[in-house]
């Protein structure tokens, strides 16, 4: 079957999309299940609004993942963000990489082989009153998953239906990269200017840096985007020559004028 210049494109684009977004990785089910509980790290105090609202509506969210066996596949894709943070009880010798945090379309996760480094900064933010970083995007991150899914789907629809534009079906994919950068950032405000005030170390409100390195006492943060998001723009380009050739395509056929 001989592709068109837009659908090779768009296989592409959809190609960057799927590996940025919804690449699996198998887990054991009893090993995923402790994982996920050793995660917790209890409130400092109760949220307020409609936080708690999206928060509660969050929780009833059932995980992306395919039960299999005993295992289950969790569709995360690749890290969209890092963030690395560095102390002086945290020596590079230790830590090589700092504690790191990978930040994936379902949420935050570890990225230290031989300890958890996600439990361990959810610990230290404790300290300052800061909110576990897993209440961030409570609902995004159950729902980021299915809507990848989704948008997969329709990427596949819009390269292979020739006869039609169906322009609308690649919008949410070429705005995901920018939707994740307000959403990320808005949360990330969110955590810093809602510390509790009975806090064992007492800080003053801030906002955790979303790019570059910032600073809170004696921590360092290095934030930036991992390769996730390169990928994630790559497939932005493609889906844009897509989209756009396909328009070329469909006014050489005649179907558009």
């Amino acid at each position: 079957m001989k592709l068109e210049k837009y659908q090779i494109y768009g296989l592409i684009g959809a190609a960057f999309f799927f590996v940025a977004l919804l690449w699996p990785k198998v887990y054991n089910k009893d090993v995923y299940t402790s994982k996920m509980e050793a995660s917790r790290v209890e409130r400092v105090f109760g949220l307020k609004g409609f936080v708690k609202k999206w928060e509660h509506l969050g929780t009833e969210i059932s995980d992306f993942i395919i039960p299999v066996d005993g295992k289950v596949i969790v569709p995360q894709g690749a890290p969209l963000w890092r963030i690395i943070l560095d102390a002086p009880q945290y020596p590079r010798t230790a830590f090589p990489d700092g504690l790191l945090v990978n930040i994936h379309i379902n949420g935050p996760a570890n990225g230290c082989r031989n300890v958890d480094c996600l439990h361990e900064i959810d610990t230290i933010n404790h300290y300052i009153g800061m909110q576990s970083l897993r209440t961030s995007a409570p609902v995004l991150s159950k729902v980021g998953g299915y809507l990848a899914f989704f948008m997969f789907l329709s990427l596949l629809v819009f390269v292979f239906v020739k006869k039609k534009l169906l322009g609308w079906l690649v919008i949410l994919p070429l705005v995901t990269p920018f939707i994740f950068i307000v959403v990320f950032s808005y949360w990330t405000h969110w955590i810093g200017y809602h510390l509790n005030p009975w806090a064992s170390f007492k800080v003053h409100s801030f906002t955790p840096i979303l790019y570059g390195i910032g600073k809170v006492a004696q921590f360092s943060t290095h934030n930036r985007p991992a390769y996730g998001f390169t990928l994630l723009m790559v497939a932005f380009v493609f889906i844009s020559l897509s989209y756009l050739s396909k328009r070329k395509y469909l006014k050489n056929q005649g179907v558009l004028q």
